[in-house]
């Protein structure tokens, strides 16, 4: 391999590397003039570079045999890895390769509440599967919002989906999609008929699904009643939101719950949305990526592709 590349990182520092492209364009052309239109130098400017490249590596390089000028053995021993060296430079600087989903083997990482993989997970791997079939998706629970930061930093997270505030400066947010508080009954409930009053929503026996993780809930349904001196009477508590339809489905109790993670059990098993009868926030759930993700390209579609995919559930 070339020698000057070989060298120590303070003696290669101290050396100009615009000599290697001089001398690569040198023993390609065998000509100053050329070598010097070739590279955009004036002629006298390459005959110099000539001169330090003779005394850099103690070598005359070419020398003139008659009207041309022909290299040494040392020239013809470098050329090669010479130029080799300068296309890895330049692969280098010209930045990523394009993404070709349809061509592309790549594994990407999301963490998203349990209550939210149910709602994007079918989107995402529905285009995926028809756009992108070496691409695969390895999803992981949302504990906390310091933990998803913390892993999109290492680089452990791809992607993390999740209600953020205030995030770290180093972390980009884009709104995925919107959503709010509903109720559900099971369809025959004996005493709920066309709409759910505050007072009925009272009298009745409650499901609560309160995860461990503050991430599932953007605030509880007691601190809103509590606002207004009001308590429900909570019969059952489950962690996991996904267990809730089920239960509702063959209970008279009222569940109340993110509209997107409950809905698309409403009518497979028998189930019907009230709007709560009382006020309540809607809350938003925000795609988060660490910026050093920015200008990947692979990361670019993936994350263009989700927020498509969700467009139709946020008021841009």
């Amino acid at each position: 391999m070339l020698d000057i590349l070989y060298m120590h990182q303070t003696h290669l520092a101290g050396i100009d590397l615009n000599l290697l492209v001089a001398l690569d364009a040198l023993l390609r052309e065998r000509s100053v003039t050329r070598a010097a239109a070739a590279v955009g130098l004036s002629q006298p400017a390459m005959s110099r570079a000539l001169a330090r490249l003779r005394d850099l590596l103690n070598d005359p390089l070419l020398v003139r045999h008659g009207h041309a000028m022909v290299p040494t053995p040392r020239a013809i021993e470098i050329t090669t890895p010479l130029a080799a060296a300068l296309e890895a430079v330049r692969r280098t600087l010209e930045g990523p390769a394009p993404f070709d989903p349809a061509t592309a083997s790549r594994e990407f990482k999301l963490s998203a509440a349990d209550t939210t993989q149910p709602v994007v997970l079918p989107r995402l791997l529905a285009r995926i599967g028809e756009s992108a079939g070496g691409v695969e998706v390895s999803t992981f629970p949302l504990r906390s919002n310091p933990t998803a930061f913390a892993g999109l930093a290492s680089g452990q997270l791809d992607l993390a989906i999740g209600r953020f505030d205030a995030p770290p400066e180093d972390i980009r947010l884009a709104l995925l999609y919107r959503d709010a508080m509903v109720c559900v009954a099971r369809r025959d409930h004996p005493r709920i008929r066309r709409r759910l009053t505050l007072r009925r929503y009272l009298a009745e026996g409650h499901l609560a699904a309160e995860s461990d993780s503050p991430v599932d809930r953007p605030f509880t349904i007691e601190s809103i009643l509590g606002e207004q001196g009001l308590a429900r009477r909570v019969a059952c508590t489950v962690e996991n939101l996904a267990m809730a339809p089920y239960v509702v489905a063959g209970t008279d109790l009222i569940c109340s719950a993110p509209r997107t993670s409950i809905e698309p059990f409403a009518s497979g098993l028998g189930l019907r949305i009230f709007e709560p009868p009382f006020p309540t926030p809607g809350f938003n759930l925000h795609l988060a990526w660490h910026q050093r993700m920015d200008r990947d390209p692979g990361h670019q579609w993936i994350r263009e592709m989700t927020l498509e995919l969700f467009a139709d559930m946020r008021d841009d």
